[in-house]
């Protein structure tokens, strides 16, 4: 979760999950046969917790006693030990662990990945054993054994660094870790944009859950949800291209439906859309609007928000002198790709002027023309799945301004901040994931951000009872 240096010091989150799964392979099959067995998810498995923004001393040490004082007035019940702001944070971990476990917190060990240490990143690794992962299960597991309220581990940015951490890599991890102790329990960090069908059949034999970060809406983690939990192959209403496959230019995605032209002076039509794609890569992925096979909109899906945002198109010009015409939403390559996903959700399709055979409301109405590795949630490509396996799943949602001004855009208010934490939790609630995580949630005394966090970690604890 790469972030700009001055931010990374002030960084907090929590999560909780609850951890199984299942596997179709030999191998999957024996991973699945190792996997820890813990509590099944929901409220009653609720456990809030904390990552990151230590307290410190003046000389640099972290402050266990402050920190566990602090977390119980929080009212969380596990705290996420980020293992990268001083090479003495693994020695400052054996000194929590005892006062973690009197104030009755669990602990879970963050590690960063390649992409976040030398050569790549910075000057600072995850100390003493660096990218030596293998070594890390080791010894986590070997700690978790004299401190059996450590209990879980994380790595950050896990997708990007997926040529690294493949399933094999990642089942060797695993066995090491659980020869020493089986109830440790591994969960990438992973953002809502990846979590797509290919993740889920790749490595839910080899993780026990999985921290995703920073929904835009309710629907967002429903959606995961639905593929973490083998309900859904394809979300509806949406167009895709997954990370980490190559694409050429001229490939695209297309879905259509007919229309027919009214005796009107104009052919207005609206919709609302969304790509959950904001970085300045332009000039690749492009969101277009054929009427009759003319391009009425175009949009590059690079920069913007991922909000939802109106479009309004006139087509009077496309439909001139016709009775008929195809309306078609195309997500088009324009330049090849190698790793660029991206995720396109359309909503809300209406017309004046013209007579739809179809809206959004009904995906499966509409055909699907496709060439390259897209993806459509519309037409026959809609399918659902087995319900075969659950990859449980924490939510996280920003708790510092500037990384919720990021990923949500101002105001980046206390209140605001707190009223997508309610709606996470509320989605817990609601059996649509496992725990929910608040990243970079203040813990000085004067935080007003605090404050609110904790009402709403005591309203919803309600149902741990």
């Amino acid at each position: 979760m790469k972030m700009p240096r001055r931010m990374l010091l002030s960084l907090i989150a929590c999560g909780v999950a609850v951890l199984s799964g299942a596997g179709t392979s030999v191998a999957a099959q024996r991973d699945e046969a190792e996997r820890p067995r813990l509590p099944a998810p929901g409220p009653g498995r609720y456990a809030p917790a904390d990552y990151d923004a230590e307290l410190r001393l003046p000389n640099g040490r972290v402050d266990v006693d402050a920190m566990a004082a602090r977390l119980k007035e929080l009212g969380v019940t596990t705290y996420y030990w980020l293992l990268w702001h001083a090479p003495t944070d693994w020695d400052d971990l054996k000194l929590f662990l005892p006062k973690a476990a009197q104030a009755g917190l669990e602990v879970w060990v963050y590690l960063v990945p390649p992409s976040e240490s030398p050569p790549q990143y910075g000057t600072q690794y995850s100390e003493p054993f660096r990218l030596d992962y293998l070594r890390w299960g080791e010894e986590i597991a070997r700690l978790s054994l004299q401190h059996t309220n450590l209990t879980a581990w994380v790595i950050d940015d896990f997708y990007a660094n997926r040529a690294f951490f493949t399933p094999a890599y990642l089942r060797e991890m695993q066995s090491r870790a659980r020869q020493i102790n089986p109830r440790l329990a591994f969960l990438p960090l992973m953002y809502f944009g990846e979590i797509q069908r290919r993740f889920a059949d790749d490595y839910r034999a080899v993780i026990d859950g999985v921290v995703v970060a920073y929904p835009q809406d309710r629907d967002e983690i429903e959606q995961a949800w639905a593929i973490l939990n083998d309900a859904l192959v394809a979300a509806p209403g949406e167009l895709s291209f997954p990370w980490a496959t190559p694409s050429q230019a001229g490939d695209f995605v297309s879905v259509s439906a007919p229309a027919t032209v009214l005796p009107a002076g104009r052919q207005i039509i609206r919709f609302r859309e969304r790509d959950d794609f904001t970085r300045q890569t332009t000039g690749y992925h492009f969101k277009q609007l054929l009427v009759d096979g003319a391009v009425a909109w175009e949009d590059d899906a690079a920069g913007g928000t991922n909000a939802w945002r109106e479009v309004t198109v006139d087509a009077t010009a496309p439909a001139r002198g016709k009775t008929n015409v195809t309306i078609a939403f195309r997500l088009l390559d324009k330049q090849g790709v190698s790793n660029f996903g991206v995720r396109w959700r359309l909503d809300g399709l209406r017309a004046e002027g013209l007579r739809l055979a179809a809206d959004l409301t009904v995906p499966k109405l509409w055909q699907v023309t496709q060439r390259g590795a897209f993806e459509a949630g519309f037409g026959n490509a809609i399918k659902q799945g087995d319900r075969r396996f659950h990859i449980p799943f924490i939510v996280m949602t920003a708790g510092h301004a500037g990384e919720f001004r990021l990923r949500h855009g101002d105001p980046a208010t206390p209140e605001r901040i707190a009223e997508w934490l309610r709606m996470s939790l509320q989605a817990w609630r609601d059996g649509k994931c496992d725990g929910v995580v608040t990243y970079c949630l203040d813990k000085q005394p004067q935080s007003p951000t605090f404050g609110l966090a904790q009402r709403l970690f005591r309203e919803f604890g309600r149902d741990r009872k």
